[in-house]
């Protein structure tokens, strides 16, 4: 056998037990970013602390195996990040494609102390909600659950979302084609409650980023008083437009994230 075959070998052998080293969390790379995950907002050097609740220690390779679905199986993860020195979730339908490198011990050991504080709500809750803003940091936050309001009554849906200049074009055409003719008014409304339906999260994607805000966070949580806290630790500087003054009540899981750090630390030694 020759030595540069053997030295092959060894080289083929050192990356691969690079890519399956365990016991360190992972770290988006510089440059390793994808279009999908950035669309997401997701950053360099964010750090994948959990997957589905429970800490990821186990390198890239094993990742891609988690994200395997049987057939007929939902295809959704609750991925959990650390930015900034703030832990968040986000929803994925699609595997995470962004290169990943390591993190340091010392940062592995500080971030996952930094998650025992973290709570989770009942999954099965969980929605994405995207994140606007505007250079003077003024945050609007979009929850993009089918609203049964965006067919039944298109006005107070728009109001409901101060999309006034949708609104006022509306209720515009309801007028106009009341007065030509009653048929025409009821044919009108109809198909503007298909259309305001179907289009619904656009509209509001849309008319934010007419204000002068672009997408800055997507947070998955059961409810926006959750959303708006993490995005005033991401920057005290942020302050969220139209906030809700009621906090929905919080289901907490019985889920131990100490011990499922513990588990996921004797399963990396």
């Amino acid at each position: 056998m020759s030595e540069e075959y053997v030295q092959d070998i060894k080289e083929t052998s050192e990356v691969v037990n690079e890519a399956d080293k365990e016991g360190f969390l992972l770290k988006i790379a510089v440059g390793g970013i994808t279009v999908e995950d950035f669309v997401k907002r997701l950053n360099e050097d964010d750090i994948l602390v959990a997957v589905d609740g429970k800490p990821y220690l186990d390198g890239p390779q094993r990742l891609r195996n988690l994200f395997m679905r049987e057939e007929g199986e939902e295809s959704k993860w609750l991925l959990t990040f650390y930015r900034d020195g703030v832990v968040f979730d986000i929803l994925i339908e699609h595997p995470i494609q962004s290169a990943f490198g390591y993190s340091t011990e010392r940062e592995t050991q500080f971030v996952l102390e930094a998650f025992q504080k973290h709570n989770y709500g009942d999954f099965q809750s969980y929605e994405n909600f995207e994140i606007y803003r505007n250079n003077a940091g003024q945050c609007d936050i979009l929850s993009f659950k089918d609203d049964a309001l965006s067919w039944i009554i298109p006005p107070l849906w728009l109001l409901k979302y101060r999309l006034y200049p949708p609104l006022a074009a509306v209720m515009v055409l309801y007028l106009l084609t009341f007065v030509i003719n009653f048929y025409f008014f009821i044919a009108t409304a109809v198909v503007l409650a298909i259309y305001i339906k179907r289009a619904q999260n656009n509209l509001m994607r849309s008319f934010t980023m007419f204000e002068d805000k672009y997408h800055y966070m997507t947070v998955a949580a059961t409810n926006e008083t959750d959303v708006s806290q993490i995005i005033r630790k991401i920057d005290p500087k942020n302050k969220i437009r139209f906030e809700k003054n009621v906090a929905k009540k919080r289901v907490e899981i019985t889920k131990t994230i100490e011990k499922a750090i513990d588990d996921a630390q004797d399963d990396g030694s």
